[in-house]
Parts: structure tokens; sequence; C-alpha cells
């Protein structure tokens, strides 16, 4: 169940920013020791943004940028990228079930993505752009089907920069909630980008991405409920 900020009178407004803080940290290999790990795999534009993110969470082992649901094995950047092979540019995220759930690792998604935009995430446009949620395993379904049905009904997406489209605010009833864009289907393939796109905002920290890391810094905070 989400919530307003305590002591905040918002008029019916709805607010990420500012709710509860939410440490970033960086990898810890939870794989020691035979702790059993799950893989959840999410699209959301450029994978080098969602990556940093996600990257940074704790309870995250390991996170890994690629491509999901080619239709050819081991597609090329450039065949993603004009749309030949109709795979999307995603990321990994191997994680411990037993230090953050599916449900945290969602609302982290849907905080930092805009899901009604179809192949737009800022100024980033292309089909291998477009939002989803990919899954290997059936028993996630419920978890994703709620989610999907929680931020339909949630509100538009409104930016909090000129780089940064955040979905965060539920204004009044006269708004028109446009249908979510994001899919939500089991994986059919994955293959990792090659090493040299990994961590690639780390490499180049002034590329352009549609996810303002540094805002997301300067705030110190996820706006999540556990």
């Amino acid at each position: 169940m989400w919530r307003k900020t305590p002591g905040e009178d918002l008029g019916g407004i709805l607010h990420f920013y500012h709710e509860i803080r939410y440490e970033f940290v960086r990898n810890e290999d939870s794989r020691k020791g035979g702790i059993a790990v799950k893989d959840l795999y999410l699209a959301g534009g450029p994978y080098y943004g969602v990556q940093e993110v996600f990257s940074r969470i704790k309870g995250v082992v390991e996170t890994t940028a690629g491509f999901a649901n080619s239709s050819v094995p081991n597609p090329r950047k450039e065949d993603v990228e004009n749309g030949k092979v109709q795979a999307v540019e995603c990321v990994k995220v191997t994680y411990n079930p037993k230090k953050i759930d599916i449900g945290t690792l969602l609302s982290v998604f849907f905080t930092i993505v805009n899901p009604y935009t179809d192949g737009i995430q800022g100024k980033c446009t292309g089909p291998h752009y477009r939002t989803g949620i990919y899954y290997v395993s059936g028993e996630d379904t419920p978890q994703i089907t709620y989610y999907m049905a929680y931020y339909q009904n949630r509100g538009n997406s409104r930016p909090v920069s000129e780089s940064c489209l955040v979905f965060n605010e539920y204004e009044n009833e006269k708004n028109i909630r446009p249908p979510i864009r994001t899919e939500a289907r089991r994986l059919e393939n994955f293959y990792a980008a090659p090493e040299e796109e990994q961590y690639f905002l780390r490499k180049y920290p002034d590329t352009y991405s549609p996810i303002d890391i540094k805002l997301l810094e300067e705030a110190g905070t996820l706006e999540i409920l556990t």
C-alpha cells in the first residue's frame, strides 16, 4: 500500500519523491555461500541508465545489459537499433529474494521509466527503447499483473527535469490516463551486450540518459514502499 509523506497535506496528490529513503549501495555477491538468486529482465529505454540504477540497489547481486527477445541469435547492436531483429535493450537483474522482492524491483522500475509511451523514453526513440518486464518464472506473474494494474490507475507521467521523465503524480479525477504500453511477458531469449557497453555510464558519465542519475543521487531517495 502506498501512502502520502507524513505531515504533508497534498490535496489528493500521491508523491513518489520524499516518501521513503532507499540506500544506493555497491553490488554484493550473494551467490557466495550457495544463496539462491532470481532473475528479472527489465527494459526501459537505453540499457545503460536502467543498469546504473539497479546495480546500486541493495539486494541486487548482478546486472547485465543486453538484448531481449531477438528474432535471431546474438544480435548486433546496429541490428537492434534499426529494428531488424525486433529485440529490445534490456537489463538482466539478478537479485537475492531474501533481501529484496520483485515488488520492490517493480516499484523502482516504474519510478524511473515512462510506461505510457511506445518506444519513447525522454529524447530516445525507437522500438528497441520500448518498456518491458520479462520473467522466466510463472510465479512472478501475479506480482507483475498487480503492479501493472496499480500503475495504470495511478496517474500521468510528468517531467521532473529536462532530461528525466518520472511517472509520479495523480492530480485529480479529470486526468485521462493513457494505457500503459509496457510489455509484460515471458522472456524468449537474452544476449549480453559487449563488455564495453556494460556499466556504460560509469565509463562515460556525461552520456545522455532519460533516467536522471544525478537527480536521483542528489535526492538520495527512491520513492518505494516495501
